[in-house]
């Protein structure tokens, strides 16, 4: 959208706006702009074109995070004919861009805080994550990924892979899943809180997902002892039934889907819709989904040694 058409959909929408500047590109379908209205206050507007979906799911979540104390996006307007909210601005203070050696630990253990605040929500009509829709995400690292993306064919181990991960997926613990609990969508608001965003996709989930969505991060290596102390620190915050050992098995399944799923979607975006924006993320995604995979296992070898320099000549060529 233009930004006139956005200061008129905000005029439409009770929040008289002057300027409209457009936020992060998402892979989904929603655009947020940051509109401002002639005393500088600004607002955040999020537009979903009614024949893709609504807003529905997103509302009803925010509403009972807020009752159970969760700092979350609030929306204050909502129009379902145009496909807009209006949420209060949070701030371009996330996560990824204010850690800080220093600062770092005393954050992922605020985030875990709030992550146990989030699985311990009673979300009305929240619904459950099905297998067969966990096994059709990570099938785009297969069919797009690897077959039109990299223009190589996938092969047994990749296929094995998937069908472990959904077994020990299945096998672990379901609570509320954030399914996109990363540093970008943790904000550090005006009440120096972290405020979480983009939770539209929140349904009943296995536990390792948000877990390796915060501590297994797209834009770093893994750093093995931290996550170790990490763990340690949500055992004890959650009063957890599950050993340390337990719960990096439920994070290593989470972030090999996960990595898994995202290598797909992002691939997917640039083959089918030429969005190349987060294409530079492919490689150390990959390297942590390397990483992740239990020793042992031969496909470790060939994402190594084969797929990683393939995908970063790739990359280059863009």
């Amino acid at each position: 959208m233009k930004e006139e058409e956005v200061i008129s959909l905000s005029n439409k929408c009770n929040f008289n706006a002057i300027t409209a500047s457009p936020l992060k590109l998402e892979a989904s379908a929603r655009q947020y702009w940051r509109v401002t209205d002639s005393s500088n206050q600004s607002k955040i507007l999020c537009y979903l074109d009614p024949d893709l979906g609504d807003h529905i799911d997103f509302i009803n979540i925010s509403n009972n995070l807020k009752k159970n104390d969760v700092s979350c996006s609030n929306v204050i307007h909502h129009n379902s004919e145009l496909g807009i909210t209006i949420q209060d601005d949070l701030g371009d203070d996330d996560l990824l861009s204010i850690l800080t050696d220093s600062n770092k630990k005393h954050f992922l253990q605020e985030s875990l805080k709030v992550l146990i605040k989030v699985q311990n929500t009673k979300i009305s009509a929240i619904k459950i994550f099905l297998i067969d829709e966990l096994k059709d995400q990570m099938n785009l690292f297969n069919d797009i990924f690897f077959e039109k993306f990299l223009k190589i064919s996938s092969n047994q181990l990749v296929k094995d892979l998937i069908l472990e991960t959904l077994s020990k997926l299945n096998n672990q613990p379901w609570l509320n899943c954030h399914y996109d609990f990363e540093r970008r969508n943790l904000i550090l608001n005006k009440q120096n809180e972290l405020s979480i965003i983009d939770f539209q996709d929140m349904r009943i989930g296995p536990i390792g997902i948000d877990l390796a969505g915060i501590l297994v991060d797209h834009y770093y290596e893994i750093d093995f002892n931290l996550l170790n102390d990490l763990l340690q620190f949500y055992k004890k915050e959650s009063e957890s039934i599950y050993t340390v050992d337990e719960l990096f098995e439920f994070l290593r399944w989470g972030s090999i889907q996960r990595n898994i799923r995202i290598l797909g979607t992002l691939a997917n975006l640039y083959v089918k819709e030429d969005r190349s924006y987060r294409l530079k993320d492919l490689p150390m995604i990959l390297k942590n989904l390397t990483r992740m995979i239990p020793e042992g296992n031969e496909l470790k070898i060939f994402l190594r040694e084969d797929v990683q320099p393939l995908l970063s000549k790739r990359i280059s060529e863009i």
